[in-house]
C-alpha cells in the first residue's frame, strides 16, 4: 500500500515535471524509429535540436529553414502531442503537401503517444488516420469526482485552398512549407484564425529551390530577416547533424551530386540557403549580374514636330541605362544597321502581370532600356512599342504571341512597324509557315524551353552586365517543375524572362551586324546629347 502511494506520488510529480518542460519531456519519454534497425529508439537530443527546443514552444511565429534529415519533423510530431496532453481545449493543425504526408506525419505522433506511460495520458477520445483527440477530465472543486470532458485536437491535413479558415487553431504547422504549391494561399487564409486564439504558427522548410511553395518561404525568412514581419528565424546547417564527417559536402559530390544540388540540399550558411540563383532554372548563369545602377526614369513622347523624346519623371514607364547611339556625343561610332532589337511580353494592362519591353543592343550584346507596365492596355501597348522601336532606329520587335500579344501584334501591323517573323516547318510537302511574333509553348520541351535557354546562355556569355534588378529577379525565381514545364515560382511574376528572351531571339533573327555607316549630318537629337549632364549618358 505504501509503495503504491509512493509510486503515485510520483506520477504526479512526473506528469508535474513533464507538464513544465518540453525539453524534459523529450529527455525521459519520447521514443522515436530507428530506420536503420527498424525499431524504437530512445530520443537523445542532439546539440543543434537541444539549441532551439525552447524557442519551439516559446516562440509565437518562427519560420524554421533547415538542411535535409536533421530530426525536424520528429521533434514536430513530439511537440503537438506534448501540447495536446497538456492543454485542453487546444487545437493543434498540421498542414503537409499531400494526404499520404499528413497521414505520415500523424503516424510519428501515435509512434510516440504509443510508447507513453498510460498515466501520462488523458483518456483518447478518437484515433484515425487524420486525426488524435484527447477528452481531458474537468473535476469538482475538491477534486474528487469528475464532473465533465474538455477535448484537445491534433489534425494533421493536406493542403487546402482555404486551409484553416473555418478553424482557430491554437498551433498552427505548415510541414515541407517549400514543397506546397498554395502555400501562400493556405497562410493567408488559416492566418486569421490563428490571430483570434493568440496561436502560434511554426513554418518548416528546406531549402530546396524547386519546390513550388520556396518562392514563399524565401519571402517570408528574408523579410524576417529585415525585420519586415514579426516571424522569428531559425536556420539549421547540414552541421546540424553530429554523424556528418567534416568532407560530409564533398562525399556528396563524389557519390554524384552537383556542387549546386550540395549546397541547396545542405546548406552551411543562411547565405547558401536563402541564394536564390541556385534553385532557378538559370542557376549560377546570372550569379555574376549583381550591380544595379539606377538608369534615368521618364515616357517617350512626340513634341509638335512628331520628334520622339524622353521627357524625365520619376513614375516613367522607361528605365534607360544607354541612349540611342545617335543621341550620345561620339554619335558617328559603332554605328551599325539592325543594331537595336526589342523583346516584349504583353499583359491586359488590368493591373496583374506586367507588360514588358527590353531594347537589347546587338554591338555591345547589353540590354540597354526597360518599358514596364501593368496599366496599359495591349492596343496601346503597341503603340508606344512603335514609339519605342523608331526611337531606337527602327528597332526590330518581337512580341509573345499569346492572347494579349495578339492584338498588340495586329496593332504593329497597322502601324507597320518592324517585326519579327518566326518561321515554322511544315509536314513534309507543305510550305513553311511565317508568323509574327512567338509562341513559347508551355509543354514540357516547348519552344519555351528554346526560349530560355538561349537566355540563359547569353546571361553567361554576354561580356556586358544586366542592369534591370526586376530581371534578375525573376530569373532567380524562374524554375522548371516536376512535370517538365517552366515557369515563375507561385506568387512570382516572369514577364521579364519572357520579355529578354524574346529580345536574345529577335537578335538572333536579325543576321550579322553590317558594316559601320556614318551619318551625314548632325540633327537636332545630336546637339541635345550635347547639353546633357555628364556622368547620365554613359559611353557607347
Amino acid at each position: 500500500m505504501e509503495s503504491t502511494t509512493e509510486n503515485r506520488e510520483w506520477q504526479i510529480g512526473e506528469i508535474a515535471r513533464v507538464m513544465d518542460s518540453f525539453e524534459y519531456f523529450l529527455d525521459e519519454y519520447v521514443y522515436i524509429e530507428d530506420k536503420i534497425n527498424h525499431m524504437p529508439l530512445k530520443l537523445s537530443l542532439w546539440p543543434e535540436q537541444r539549441r532551439i527546443v525552447n524557442r519551439l514552444v516559446d516562440e509565437r511565429l518562427l519560420i524554421l529553414l533547415k538542411t535535409r534529415q536533421v530530426g525536424l519533423t520528429w521533434l514536430t510530431a513530439a511537440l503537438v502531442l506534448w501540447l495536446a496532453i497538456k492543454n485542453p481545449l487546444y487545437l493543434s493543425v498540421i498542414f503537409s503537401a499531400s494526404e499520404d504526408h499528413a497521414i505520415e506525419f500523424l503516424n510519428r505522433v501515435f509512434f510516440i503517444l504509443d510508447r507513453l506511460p498510460a498515466w501520462l495520458l488523458p483518456p483518447v477520445r478518437s484515433r484515425t488516420r487524420q486525426e488524435l483527440v484527447f477528452a481531458h477530465q474537468s473535476y469538482d472543486s475538491g477534486f474528487t469526482q469528475v464532473v465533465g470532458f474538455t477535448e484537445s485536437q491534433i489534425k494533421s491535413m493536406p493542403t487546402i485552398e482555404m486551409g484553416a479558415e473555418s478553424k482557430t487553431p491554437n498551433l498552427l504547422v505548415i510541414d515541407e512549407a517549400h514543397t506546397i504549391r498554395n502555400v501562400r494561399t493556405i497562410h493567408n487564409a488559416s492566418y486569421p484564425g490563428l490571430e483570434q486564439a493568440r496561436g502560434h504558427e511554426i513554418v518548416i522548410a528546406n531549402s530546396v529551390k524547386s519546390g513550388s511553395g520556396w518562392g514563399w518561404v524565401r519571402d517570408l525568412y528574408t523579410a524576417g530577416m529585415q525585420g519586415h514581419n514579426n516571424f522569428r528565424r531559425i536556420f539549421l546547417p547540414w552541421t546540424a547533424h553530429p554523424g556528418r564527417p567534416a568532407n560530409f559536402r564533398q562525399m556528396m559530390i563524389d557519390d554524384g551530386m552537383t556542387p549546386e544540388d550540395v549546397i541547396e540540399h545542405y546548406p552551411e550558411t543562411e547565405e547558401e540557403a536563402i541564394a536564390a540563383a541556385s534553385g532557378s532554372f538559370f542557376g549560377s548563369d546570372i550569379a555574376r549580374h549583381k550591380h544595379f545602377p539606377r538608369g534615368i526614369r521618364g515616357n517617350l513622347v512626340r513634341d509638335e514636330s512628331k520628334e520622339i523624346e524622353l521627357i524625365e519623371t520619376a513614375h516613367g514607364i522607361i528605365e534607360l541605362w544607354r541612349w540611342p547611339y545617335y543621341l550620345v556625343e561620339e554619335w558617328n561610332k559603332n554605328r551599325w544597321e539592325r543594331r537595336y532589337v526589342i523583346g516584349s511580353d504583353v499583359s491586359e494592362g488590368l493591373g496583374g502581370d506586367y507588360s514588358v519591353a527590353y531594347v537589347l543592343d546587338r554591338s555591345i550584346d547589353e540590354i540597354v532600356c526597360r518599358m514596364r507596365s501593368n496599366r496599359v492596355d495591349a492596343h496601346t501597348w503597341a503603340n508606344l512599342l512603335y514609339r519605342l522601336s523608331i526611337w531606337y532606329d527602327k528597332a526590330l520587335i518581337a512580341v509573345e504571341r499569346n492572347g494579349s500579344g495578339l492584338t498588340t501584334i495586329k496593332r504593329l501591323q497597322e502601324l507597320n512597324a518592324n517585326q519579327y517573323v518566326r518561321a515554322t516547318a511544315g509536314k513534309i510537302g507543305r510550305a513553311v509557315t511565317k508568323e509574327y511574333g512567338w509562341l513559347a509553348t508551355g509543354v514540357a520541351n516547348g519552344t519555351k524551353w528554346e526560349l530560355c535557354g538561349d537566355l540563359r546562355t547569353w546571361f553567361r556569355k554576354t561580356p556586358s552586365p544586366v542592369y534591370c534588378p526586376i530581371l534578375i529577379d525573376e530569373a532567380s525565381t524562374f524554375i522548371k517543375f516536376e512535370n517538365g514545364t517552366l515557369g515563375a515560382e507561385t506568387g512570382r511574376h516572369d514577364d521579364c524572362v519572357i520579355a529578354a528572351g524574346l529580345a536574345v531571339q529577335a537578335g538572333k533573327s536579325a543576321g550579322d551586324k553590317a558594316s559601320e555607316m556614318v551619318r551625314k549630318s548632325r540633327g537636332w537629337r545630336e546637339k541635345q546629347a550635347d547639353v546633357r549632364r555628364e556622368g547620365e549618358i554613359w559611353a557607347a
